[in-house]
């Protein structure tokens, strides 16, 4: 069942394409995996499921240290990927921009992007393969579609969000048949046709980190392509290193340094034109929420106030890319 609105239930350059070839065929997917500092045993898991689904799988690394860099190398001759190495951290948007582009230049259809703290479950590729092909069909101008993914800190299914100019809504899938219009998808799952970053342009590398997958989606949309979540389609997530239980919720905690990325980057997309006023209004207050639980439950209280303090004042001041050091 396709969800669209006013049917919720629970409430940089690109480069030129080149034309498919025979070895690849129509449809041939390339998986694009960003690592940095990953965890061994979770990086060859998602290897291993993806592997079997995608036509491609290439891993860019963001500068992990030699011990994991060894690993990487073993695990790309044992399984036969493209291993990028960056030898320094250019951020996500840059890594996901380099496994783009190796995607368009040898002629693949499509671009799965994926963290290195996912776990696809079997089919998930091909459901959300499918699923984008019958809504191009349809007549839609598809950005992107997306799994269901579970939270794997909290255990927690994860809803589709969908922002209206003045409100937001969440929409959880209620069958497996269930695709539904989303106003984001986390970039890790992502299923993405060359052709449209072709026409959208590719991640914004100047936000570095969180948010890349945000801004990519309403930039989209402001161009008059639509976003899907796919319920058949199911990816395993982890969206912090650990959690924090606060009024039966958990929230996920990232390192003190994420949190000024998240903060400064949040006051960033405040001043961008194709963002919804309901988003701005949401994610600010939310994060408002979340300082207070940060000061006085999470650990490192002072380094993480510290830098949320440095990205808001580095958010107003109109700054980008990545911290500079020492901070």
């Amino acid at each position: 069942m396709l969800v669209g609105p006013g049917q919720e239930e629970n409430m940089t350059e690109t480069p030129k394409h080149v034309a498919p070839t025979d070895s690849q065929g129509s449809g041939a997917v390339c998986a694009v995996i960003v690592s940095y500092c990953p965890d061994s045993l979770r990086l060859q898991a998602l290897v291993e499921s993806v592997a079997l689904q995608a036509d491609r799988v290439v891993i860019v690394d963001n500068g992990s240290p030699i011990g994991a860099l060894t690993f990487l190398l073993q695990l790309a001759d044992g399984v036969r990927i493209k291993l990028i190495e960056f030898g320094e951290n250019r951020g996500i948007a840059a890594a996901h921009n380099a496994g783009i582009r190796y995607a368009m230049e040898n002629a693949f259809s499509y671009v799965l992007l994926l963290d290195h703290d996912s776990r696809l479950l079997p089919g998930c590729v091909e459901q959300l393969r499918r699923a984008s092909r019958r809504l191009v069909e349809s007549g839609i101008k598809v950005a992107a579609v997306g799994p269901q993914y579970n939270e794997e800190t909290s255990g927690q299914r994860a809803p589709f969000l969908r922002f209206y100019r003045w409100s937001f809504c969440k929409i959880y899938a209620q069958s497996t048949s269930d695709v539904i219009e989303a106003s984001i998808l986390i970039s890790s799952g992502s299923l993405i046709a060359c052709e449209t970053l072709q026409a959208v342009g590719l991640m914004d590398e100047t936000l570095f980190i969180d948010g890349v997958d945000w801004e990519w989606c309403f930039r989209a949309s402001a161009l008059g392509y639509r976003l899907f979540g796919v319920a058949a389609a199911i990816m395993q997530h982890s969206m912090g290193d650990s959690g924090i239980r606060v009024l039966g919720r958990t929230i996920p905690l990232h390192s003190p340094l994420r949190h000024y990325y998240v903060y400064r980057n949040t006051v960033l997309m405040c001043g961008m034109a194709q963002v919804p006023f309901s988003w701005k209004l949401h994610f600010s207050l939310r994060l408002i929420a979340r300082f207070f639980i940060y000061l006085f439950l999470a650990p490192q209280r002072r380094e993480r106030c510290r830098l949320i303090w440095r990205g808001l004042r580095d958010g107003l001041q109109g700054r980008h890319g990545r911290i500079a050091l020492p901070v």
